[in-house]
């Protein structure tokens, strides 16, 4: 085979897959969860877990492994090391915590158009944030579990060293498909994720902030100005080794709504919201090192 057909063959290869996850049967397997989460395990996210002193998984009431949840976690901070610890692997031990729990973390669906990242995530049993999977998930057998890091991009642009700014006062999908599928609404706070990079926030009205959100708006994700060390030290983009502590709060219990109002999302967004400001009052003082202003909801 001549180098020219090799290519043409590869092209058409890779134009076949492309059509197998974006339109075919390949592209609904982000909430089939079919896959069975074989890379939570591995070794190296225990590794990775040890890099941070003391990185632990905090919780403060059980969930009955009959229901159904869905996990809200704030901060996003740069890259939600966090959350990857806790619910995309076993590092901090999730299924000791909360047996009987199938746990799926959330990404963006655009991940599962990548070659070798989709089925990287899909060994690990992520599925995507859209709506309609998320839904799609929370709906299937007992015990189903999805967590969703709500601030996303928009968060990782106010990431700041001790600060915990959120971007919740108009993200209001998740309690719609809460009613929708009956789940019960977790708020997890993710301390010390925000101080695993130094971060930059030009000013809003700057030309430096106006390409950032072009950015995030274009490319569905954030471009947020940080770094943390090098591998000998010195500037660099590898995790400032810092302390995490991931807490799991108490379930807020949701009645079923096939078709909710706008009113019903807006009171248990309150509620969910009222949690969530509890549960930091309730553990920042064990857990908070280096907090340098209280939660707030700032968008």
């Amino acid at each position: 085979m001549s180098q020219f057909e090799l290519s043409s063959a590869l092209t058409i290869a890779l134009l076949i897959y492309l059509a197998y996850v974006v339109v075919g049967p390949g592209s609904k397997a982000d909430a089939s969860c079919t896959w069975k989460p074989t890379f939570r395990k591995w070794q190296i996210w225990k590794s990775m877990a040890a890099y941070f002193p003391g990185a632990r998984l905090i919780k403060t009431a059980d969930l009955d492994p009959t229901g159904r949840y869905l996990f809200v976690s704030h901060p996003h901070g740069i890259i939600a090391i966090s959350n990857w610890l806790a619910f995309g692997t076993e590092a901090l031990g999730f299924s000791k915590l909360f047996p009987g729990l199938d746990l799926r973390c959330s990404t963006l669906t655009s991940n599962f158009w990548m070659p070798g990242v989709r089925e990287y995530i899909l060994s690990h049993g992520m599925c995507g944030v859209g709506r309609d999977t998320l839904a799609h998930v929370l709906s299937g057998k007992p015990g189903r579990a999805v967590v969703l890091v709500v601030g996303g991009a928009s968060e990782a642009l106010l990431a700041a060293q001790g600060t915990y700014d959120l971007v919740l006062r108009n993200r209001k999908g998740f309690v719609r498909v809460a009613l929708q599928t009956g789940a019960s609404l977790v708020p997890v706070l993710s301390y010390g994720e925000t101080d695993t990079f130094h971060t930059y926030i030009p000013s809003p009205s700057s030309r430096a902030a106006a390409v950032m959100r072009v950015l995030k708006q274009v490319f569905g994700f954030s471009t947020p100005l940080c770094w943390g060390t090098g591998l000998f030290g010195g500037w660099g983009m590898i995790a400032l080794q810092v302390p995490l502590t991931v807490v799991v709060g108490a379930p807020i219990k949701v009645e079923k709504v096939a078709k909710p109002t706008d009113e019903q999302v807006a009171a248990l967004h309150k509620t969910y919201t009222e949690a969530l400001q509890k549960l930091w009052t309730d553990t920042v003082d064990n857990y908070g090192k280096g907090v340098k202003r209280p939660l707030a909801i700032v968008q």
